[in-house]
């Protein structure tokens, strides 16, 4: 089900879905799949109110382990690649991958440093492995996922999220932490200015995570 609608819409939808019974999980304006979920379950209801408050499947309790020390995985921490808006412009996001790890094998690392990728269409390609131990935080790539939006040149730490980046990026950045918080237990989403002098992402995360 390909669903295009405002963040406004889905919200009253999600809204409309939890006073129902149907628990479409957060009201955060996003088509993910507990909205998807709650909404199939309404219709085949029949427009109806559920008979017993259906809750959303829970977060996973398992876990993700990097490396041969296994550490869990239990942090995202979101980064992004510096780049101009038009970079690459239409190219496909394979290619933008291909060049960010070259970057990344230029200086040395064995593979590109980032698990997962987000372009600005907000399509996703994977990077390093999840089991693999990342290379994006000094300090802090052990038991971490880290993830980047392509974009955010010259952008500051105090940045709201859509002066650097998209919309469409904001959506997948979303699912794509919820899709991961579904196969390890995840505690801790930051951005890789709250352990770096650095403006990357380009956005305070906590602040951005509230929906503000």
């Amino acid at each position: 089900m390909e669903i295009r609608m405002s963040r406004e819409a889905i919200r009253s939808i999600q809204t409309g879905l939890n006073t129902l019974g149907y628990k479409p999980g957060k009201i955060n304006g996003l088509f993910g799949p507990n909205t998807e979920e709650a909404a199939e379950r309404w219709l085949a209801a029949g427009g109806k109110a559920a008979s017993v408050p259906v809750a959303p499947k829970p977060v996973s309790s398992a876990t993700i382990y990097q490396g041969s020390v296994r550490h869990p995985v239990r942090e995202i921490i979101v980064h992004c690649a510096a780049t101009q808006p038009d970079w690459m412009a239409g190219r496909p996001l394979a290619e933008k991958v291909a060049e960010i790890r070259r970057w990344h094998t230029v200086k040395g690392w064995r593979d590109i440093g980032y698990h997962w990728i987000i372009d600005r269409d907000g399509k996703v390609l994977p990077g390093r492995a999840e089991t693999e131990i990342g290379a994006h935080t000094v300090g802090r790539n052990s038991g971490t996922i880290g993830i980047c939006l392509l974009g955010g040149h010259r952008s500051s730490e105090t940045d709201a999220f859509l002066e650097n980046f998209t919309q469409q990026q904001d959506m997948t950045l979303r699912q794509t932490i919820d899709a991961i918080s579904l196969r390890t237990s995840i505690t801790r989403i930051s951005g890789h200015n709250e352990y770096a002098t650095k403006a990357c992402p380009g956005f305070n995360v906590p602040i951005w995570l509230k929906g503000a």
